[in-house]
């Protein structure tokens, strides 16, 4: 696997990944930090340490899974099989 990923293929791959990376980080963080603001009316300067903490690791969490189910497509294109038939 890390053959295919040295190729000019699996660079386009990881460049994929890591866009996907970036688009799931920005909406999820903006969905989770936001949510509590609006949901709890309690803005961002009156947030104890442990609550960016928490929200932090779900920001991570679910940018993580996002990531992993929005490269799938990519791998399939950049890394599957070649061959002719349309």
């Amino acid at each position: 696997m890390f053959k295919k990923l040295h190729t000019k293929e699996g660079k386009k791959f990881l460049i994929a990944v890591a866009i996907v990376f970036v688009v799931a980080v920005t909406v999820i963080s903006k969905a989770t930090f936001q949510g509590v603001e609006d949901q709890y009316n309690l803005p961002m300067e009156e947030w104890p340490v442990s609550l960016f903490i928490i929200q932090g690791t779900w920001v991570a969490i679910y940018s993580i899974i996002f990531t992993i189910l929005g490269s799938l497509p990519f791998g399939f294109y950049f890394l599957g099989p070649k061959d002719d038939r349309g």
